[in-house]
């Protein structure tokens, strides 16, 4: 199956729709920035308090206000790209749902093809320099098979616009040559 005309451009304007929407915040950075404070206070400042005799009450604020620090900004660090892949998953299962309880009889084409585009683009998530896939291809194949043939057409288009990796459309490699292996002659 390929797509019409009219169906490419409602593709490309969803597509346009999804990668104009900023993603979540990257909050690694910002745990980093308020985990060093935190992590400088644990570390010096006892020595610094006993050099300069400072009181006691204080050792148990700066202290405190350490832990605080190092916690939240750990927190922040180690969290920082699980918000963006919650937001992938959550967008392609909405594409899913939608495609499997779309009916070309009751439905508007448009409507799949959105769904379609918004599961495809959200189907791997990045973090930096690596990828990961939001859901089992195979178990979204089981549950829109009789939409296999349009979601396939999308991610086609989507493969030549080169905004997404394959997932249904996987190329397979050309043989050489389609004759037996060697030392297999019967």
């Amino acid at each position: 199956m390929t797509l019409r005309d009219e169906d490419a451009a409602v593709v490309r304007e969803a597509m346009d729709e999804i990668l104009g929407t900023p993603p979540p915040p990257d909050r690694g950075p910002a745990g980093c920035v308020v985990a060093l404070p935190g992590f400088v206070m644990l570390l010096l400042y006892p020595p610094v308090a006993r050099m300069l005799g400072l009181p006691g009450w204080l050792a148990v604020v700066v202290v405190s206000a350490g832990i605080l620090f190092l916690a939240v900004g750990l927190i922040l660090w180690f969290t920082a790209g699980t918000l963006g892949r919650r937001h992938a998953v959550a967008a392609a299962e909405a594409g899913l749902r939608a495609l499997e309880s779309w009916s070309p009889e009751q439905g508007d084409r448009e409507e799949a093809l959105r769904a379609a585009t918004l599961m495809l683009m959200n189907s791997f998530a990045q973090s930096g320099t690596t990828a990961v896939t939001t859901f089992d291809a195979d178990e979204a194949r089981r549950r829109i098979a009789h939409r296999m043939p349009l979601v396939e057409a999308v991610e086609r288009y989507l493969l030549e616009q080169a905004v997404l990796y394959p997932l249904f459309t996987l190329e397979e490699e050309p043989s050489d040559s389609a004759e037996a292996p060697p030392g297999d002659e019967t």
